[in-house]
């Protein structure tokens, strides 16, 4: 998807909010209503596809504010240094898994001239959750796309020892007695995790609006 502007990248966050929160919507309203043992599968069905909009969500998002910043036509020099990390991605690895200084000496060289490089890259090569999208790689989009996660901390626990634990034993096949998981559950945790991708969303937005991307903000950008 090509993002220009603030308004697509806005646009392009919002088609990705709403038809996500119709079908968790649908999901939430299955559990609400099934019966005995189809209560018993809607809420198996429901963490499964919870955790799917949850990493679908934020991988998707941060994608577009990399397709956006990227669509910008600045430099380097201009933005914050994660997208420099971002540019030199391949390079910096290259770094770290070489003992030659020549080539140490070449990737320095290229860190330093780049600063005048426009950031241009392919957004969608980025963004990286290895479907198995927990708190520690949170953090390393979040870094990636330079963006605090302090108002995330707290959840920490309810991503990686709840929602994730509990779709991993269903993907293994485990039993609703085993995941301790009922109506009113399941509900709970369906509402703070579709609160924290509400959170994100708009924290990106806002992070557009406001050019949080650039290294500082002068007359010269605003």
């Amino acid at each position: 998807m090509k993002i220009r502007t603030i308004n697509e990248l806005q646009d392009a966050i919002d088609s990705e909010m709403a038809w996500r929160k119709r079908e968790l919507s649908a999901i939430r309203s299955n559990v609400s209503t099934a019966r005995n043992f189809a209560k018993n599968t809607a809420i198996r069905a429901g963490i499964a596809l919870l955790y799917a909009h949850w990493e679908g969500a934020i991988k998707n998002i941060a994608t577009y504010y990399l397709g956006y910043v990227s669509a910008l036509g600045l430099t380097c020099g201009q933005l914050k240094s994660n997208f420099l990390a971002v540019k030199l991605k391949y390079s910096l690895q290259s770094f770290e898994k070489s003992n030659k200084t020549t080539i140490h000496t070449a990737i320095v060289n290229k860190v330093i001239n780049s600063y005048d490089i426009e950031f241009k890259i392919s957004a969608e090569d980025i963004i990286k959750t290895n479907s198995n999208l927990n708190s520690e790689i949170f953090m390393e989009i979040m870094a990636t796309i330079g963006l605090d996660c302090d108002e995330y901390e707290s959840s920490y626990r309810l991503i990686d020892t709840v929602l994730l634990q509990k779709r991993n034993m269903i993907a293994h096949g485990e039993r609703l007695e085993l995941l301790d998981l009922d109506e009113t559950r399941y509900c709970e945790i369906h509402d703070k995790i579709f609160r924290l991708m509400q959170l994100f969303s708009n924290q990106v937005s806002n992070a557009a609006s406001q050019k949080q991307y650039l290294l500082k903000i002068s007359n010269e950008y605003v």
